[in-house]
């Protein structure tokens, strides 16, 4: 029986999500409590990767239950299995060929901000700290290129390893409540540092060190990971 977890976590301690041999990453820890609950080898799959430092809000990932059993007592007792950084937030069932990773249709990401002379305490692991007042309607307005299928190869690694760049990004808001601004961005997918590498870019706009038409030719900015939550993932049927 198939079933997908909706999971929390603060990326501050971890490596990513992905299982690695030398750090430790979140799946791994959630895979290491499964088996304690199982008493056996237990794989998930993760939706995505998420490098580290990153924090989810909903990441999800599936596996195969090796028997059934309550949701409820399964969800209680696998959260007290896992430190407080991580959290399983919900269990579902889904069909036996789901996929969360190949049936997902958009992933929104959001990029927290603390706009202020000083970093904020209970902010500080999970939002960028940028002391120089930034322009969050000129962010904006720049960040309105950004919508429709664009070659994003400006925005990641030099050799990636996908077989095209091509995203298409369905919509982008910068807002700003008091000191925090937020890069909402929704796309088809994401390339490894893309969501990074475009907030670093509108910080650099917000400060006025870079022109907003130059957002598609000049990316050299790389945001900090703490600032980064993959904030949703929306599935092709429902």
């Amino acid at each position: 029986m198939r079933v997908l977890f909706t999971i929390q976590y603060l990326g501050t301690r971890y490596a990513g999500w992905q299982v690695q041999e030398n750090a430790i990453g979140v799946q791994q820890v959630i895979e290491d409590a499964l088996a304690k609950m199982f008493v056996r080898p237990v794989r998930i799959e993760g939706a995505g990767r998420t490098d580290s430092g990153v924090h989810a809000r909903a990441q999800h990932a599936h596996l195969d239950l090796p028997f059934d059993i309550p949701r409820r007592g399964f969800l209680r007792g696998l959260n007290d299995l896992l430190p407080h950084d991580i959290r399983i937030t919900a269990i579902d069932n889904v069909a036996d060929d789901f996929h969360c990773r190949f049936d997902a249709k958009a992933k929104t990401y959001v990029y927290q901000i603390w706009n202020g002379p000083y970093a904020d305490v209970f902010g500080f692991e999970t939002h960028a700290h940028v002391a120089q007042p930034l322009d969050a309607d000129v962010m904006r307005s720049a960040a309105s290129a950004l919508p429709g299928e664009h070659d994003f190869a400006m925005f990641t690694v030099a050799s990636p390893e996908v077989s095209s760049t091509v995203r298409t990004v369905e919509s982008v808001d910068v807002t700003r409540e008091s000191n925090v601004i937020r890069i909402t961005i929704t796309a088809d997918g994401f390339l490894r540092f893309m969501v990074r590498r475009i907030a670093g870019s509108l910080i650099e706009i917000g400060r006025g060190k870079l022109d907003a038409a130059a957002l598609f030719a000049e990316a050299r900015w790389t945001a900090p990971a703490k600032g980064l939550v993959l904030w949703k993932i929306e599935y092709k049927n429902g």
